[in-house]
Formats: C-alpha cells, structure tokens, sequence
C-alpha cells in the first residue's frame, strides 16, 4: 500500500517541478524581455537624435551590446562611471575604422539621451556621421538608476 502511495504522489512531485522550472524560465524571460526593451529605447533615442540631425540611424550589434551590458553593470557594481580601458580591442573583428563610447547613468532613459545631447563630446559621438553602428548596453540598479554604455563605430 505505501508503495502504491508514493506513486501517487510522484506525477504530482513532477508535474511541481515542471512547473517551477517554467515558472523560473518565465521569469527569465521577462528580465531579459525587460532588458532588451531597455536596451531598444536607448538605442530609438539616440537614433531619433540622429534622425532629428539628418544622420543615417545606427545599426545595433547585439553581439556587442552584451559587452555593453557587462560593461554597464560593472559601472553599477563599483558606482562610478568608467570607459572600456581598451576599446579597439573589443571592436576587434568588425569592420571599423573609428569606435567612441558614451557612458552614464540617470534615473531615465531619456534623461540620459537628454543629457548626453547637451555635452559637447557626448554629442559629436551620437552625431558623428562616420559611424554606422552601434552597442548598447542598460543595467537598472536596485536604486532605480540606469547605468548606460553605448559604444560607436563605423
């Protein structure tokens, strides 16, 4: 008879852990939902600030963009904001012949576009006509901030 109970209990015992592995794969799937919307709007901004300035929009190397997104969490992690030690490096393998790289951090998205638009070196990055593509990388902190990288190069 108790073997007979255990057997009982054991679909239900599955069909539990089925259940928390979707459950944790959906979870996941929203954060990176979340992140990808996030990195998406970034990438709009800047490419509606072009646009506003008759230049071509940028196109996104999601490759990249996941260096984009370390880079920014490391930024986060330490709290200071910090440029990629050695850019040529990571653009290494792509056809390029210039790479610039903004970075910051704010409470919004567009408050950051807003802000990198009014900073001269900041600016020419995101207007430079001689760059053709772009990654980006958004990490929301526990505090609301987001920390942003966005490299450049054509």
């Amino acid at each position: 008879m108790e073997a007979v109970a255990i057997r009982g209990r054991r679909p239900a015992a599955v069909a539990f852990v089925l259940l928390l592995v979707l459950l944790v794969q959906g979870v996941r799937a929203v954060g990176a939902n979340a992140e990808t919307e996030r990195r998406d709007t970034m990438l709009s901004l800047t490419n509606d600030d072009r646009a506003a300035h008759d230049r071509d929009a940028l196109v996104l190397n999601a490759r990249l963009s996941r260096y984009a997104k370390r880079h920014s969490h490391a930024m986060a992690q330490t709290g200071y904001l910090f440029h990629t030690a050695n850019l040529a490096a990571k653009l290494d393998g792509l056809d390029w012949s210039i790479g610039g790289e903004n970075v910051g951090v704010g409470s919004s998205l567009d408050g950051l576009e807003d802000a990198f638009m009014h900073s001269k070196p900041h600016r020419k990055n995101i207007l430079r006509t001689s760059f053709d593509h772009s990654a980006v990388g958004v990490y929301h902190d526990d505090n609301g901030n987001y920390w942003v990288t966005v490299i450049f190069y054509g």
